[in-house]
């Protein structure tokens, strides 16, 4: 009897001690409970593949607590996953470029603001459309809400990470049918998209 005493005693000890360990990870890495608080500051970002794909963007924004926020903006000639992801029925339809100003929050779990986030961003986007038959060319306006959820890690040193982030895209500005020359097109409810960005963050107060 106290030999099965004695191994339960030590299977809830071990239990005990490896949820502690556990807490402990969660707490430090995820939450980190035992880091510093990041001062007031500023970010810079820039988008990568958006230069592959002839344009740019970036973002800039402010940090304070465990909040980040500011504004998006970029350029760039959508590769096919954006106007497949973006446009139905379009076979017919040229997206020559698309332009955005986009206004973006994200929540972090450290309150260093590194590791995980959840945020949101949304704002107008501009699509230069043209119809392959007849030439004919427009620009329309949708607006996009995203929310998403990234990591943001530290490689380097304490003022350059990298970030990547995925979400879903809805459309808030309806799907109706639009005539172009002599083809039809429908802007989709939105869909998957994913970002990856590289940046650098500066103490605007100590």
């Amino acid at each position: 009897m106290n030999r099965y005493i004695t191994i339960a005693a030590l299977v809830s000890m071990t239990t005990c001690l490896y949820a502690q360990r556990k807490t402990t990870f969660f707490q430090v890495q995820i939450l980190g409970k035992e880091h510093d608080p990041a001062p007031f500051q500023l970010s810079v970002d820039a988008y990568p593949f958006l230069f592959l794909s002839s344009g740019g963007g970036g973002s800039i924004g402010f940090e304070v607590n465990n909040w980040q926020v500011g504004l998006i903006g970029f350029s760039v000639v959508p590769p096919g996953y954006i106007k497949s992801t973006f446009f139905k029925n379009a076979d017919n339809v040229k997206v020559s470029r698309n332009n955005a100003v986009e206004f973006f929050g994200n929540y972090f779990l450290r309150n260093d603001r590194k590791g995980l986030y959840g945020g949101i961003l949304g704002g107008p986007e501009w699509f230069k459309m043209e119809d392959k038959l007849s030439g004919t060319r427009e620009t329309i306006l949708i607006s996009y809400v995203v929310p998403k959820l990234g990591l943001r890690l530290f490689p380097f040193k304490k003022i350059f990470y990298a970030d990547a982030s995925f979400g879903w895209s809805f459309n808030i500005s309806g799907t109706e049918t639009r005539k172009l020359g002599l083809s039809s097109y429908n802007a989709s409810k939105g869909g998957f998209i994913y970002f990856l960005q590289i940046g650098g963050r500066f103490n605007l107060r100590k």
